[in-house]
């Protein structure tokens, strides 16, 4: 097992890992379709804040990261629910990656303790082998030298 193949690094498992890129999607699709709700709501009032495409998707990925620099904000009702959905939204959501982030970490180390165990299992039964050889032939040996012991003293 090659722990440096692109098969097991961190960022490959991470990336084909269903769930988090599942929630990736999820964060992306939402903070866009916000974002245009957003903009569809706060640009019909013409004292809000948000008013352009550009100024919607900048509030949204300060809202979803809870950043929040305040210098764009809702003031409708709906905008406002909007703002909150799309909070604790990204809460949840990055909540969830660090969680599979972890998990994933967690499992890549237990995988690599299990690779060293077996190898070690493996060498250990090496030696035994070795042994059980080293063993089998002092016992062919002996027995040899018995029975050559045996044959010259009748011999005599």
């Amino acid at each position: 097992m090659n722990h440096a193949s692109n098969h097991h690094t961190f960022s490959y498992r991470l990336i084909n890992h269903r769930s988090f890129r599942n929630t990736l999607l999820m964060l992306l699709g939402l903070s866009l379709l916000i974002s245009v709700l957003i903009l569809i709501v706060e640009s019909s009032n013409p004292s809000a804040r948000i008013q352009t495409l550009e100024q919607s998707l900048w509030w949204t990925v300060t809202t979803i990261t809870g950043v929040g620099y305040g210098d764009f904000f809702p003031i409708t009702t709906a905008g406002r629910i909007l703002g909150g959905i799309l909070e604790i939204s990204g809460v949840v959501m990055f909540g969830l990656i660090i969680g599979i982030i972890g998990i994933t970490m967690s499992k890549r180390q237990e995988e690599y303790l299990w690779f060293r165990l077996f190898e070690r299992i493996d060498r250990l039964e090496q030696s035994v082998a070795m042994l059980n050889k080293k063993n089998d032939h002092m016992i062919q040996s002996a027995t040899e030298n018995s029975a050559t012991k045996k044959s010259n003293e009748n011999d005599k």
